[in-house]
């Protein structure tokens, strides 16, 4: 009975992680090559710049451009991988 609690707490946990897995490549790996193939933009030169400033204050500059390592794609992935192969495990102990 309990084994068969943690069995299906895991199902469910690994579905979600492969949901977010897939969510999460989708779009930050996914959307922006396509809008990149779009739009004809080189994804290298991708970046923001923001001015702050008043007439009576000082100018604030801030740079920014895009991540490359995506770790959070790269924990919910191995969670997904580790439940799928317990529950392959699991199913092929019952048998």
């Amino acid at each position: 009975m309990k084994n068969e609690r943690i069995y299906k707490a895991i199902t469910i946990f690994t579905i979600i992680s492969v949901i977010v897995t897939l969510i999460n490549l989708a779009y930050s790996f996914l959307l922006p090559i396509y809008l990149s193939y779009k739009f004809q933009i080189d994804l290298r030169e991708a970046s923001s710049i923001g001015i702050i400033g008043g007439a009576d204050g000082p100018t604030s500059i801030y740079l920014s451009s895009q991540q490359s390592p995506h770790i959070i794609t790269a924990i919910f992935a191995l969670l997904s991988i580790i439940g799928i192969i317990y529950i392959l495990f699991h199913k092929r102990d019952k048998r």
